[in-house]
């Protein structure tokens, strides 16, 4: 990786358990001292918790912090043209109130990550929370679509 920064088996090991479907999500951060991508925590499928698709995602986001950088890898569930669709997506979170050198460092330790992660189907960027609601997650998905 150019950033140098490298990436905790745990992560590799967790990303293969969320395609297992055994979790929702992963959500990964940059140590304090910028030297290892770690799992942070691990989010529950709506399977365990009872909520929607759409309600655990709103709880996805509403977990991360608002004023520092983090990655989130999730199997995204929607609806296209009547029929249910899952994605894996990989999200760089970096709010405009993150610091610059976050921002960089994660930027940079982005591909490396995602180079020991196979079968994401998409990578996004979030800023706030507009730009990662539902609908909007689900439309930029549902543009990738072929429409038959």
């Amino acid at each position: 990786m150019s950033s140098g920064v490298t990436v905790d088996p745990k992560c590799v090991e967790m990303f293969n358990a969320l395609k297992r479907r055994d979790y929702r999500g992963v959500v990964l951060k940059i140590n304090d001292t910028m030297t290892k991508i770690e799992v942070e925590r691990t989010l529950e499928s709506s399977e365990k918790t009872g909520k929607s698709a759409q309600d655990d995602w709103k709880a996805a986001i509403d977990s991360l912090p608002q004023n520092d950088c983090r990655f989130l890898i999730y199997d995204f569930q929607y609806e296209h043209q009547g029929l249910p669709k899952s994605k894996i997506i990989f999200m760089k979170w970096a709010p405009e109130a993150s610091k610059i050198k976050a921002k960089m460092i994660y930027a940079s330790s982005q591909e490396g990550c995602l180079n020991q992660m196979e079968g994401v189907g998409r990578q996004m960027q979030g800023t706030d929370e507009a730009e990662v609601a539902y609908d909007e997650i689900k439309k930029n998905l549902a543009a990738l679509q072929a429409g038959y």
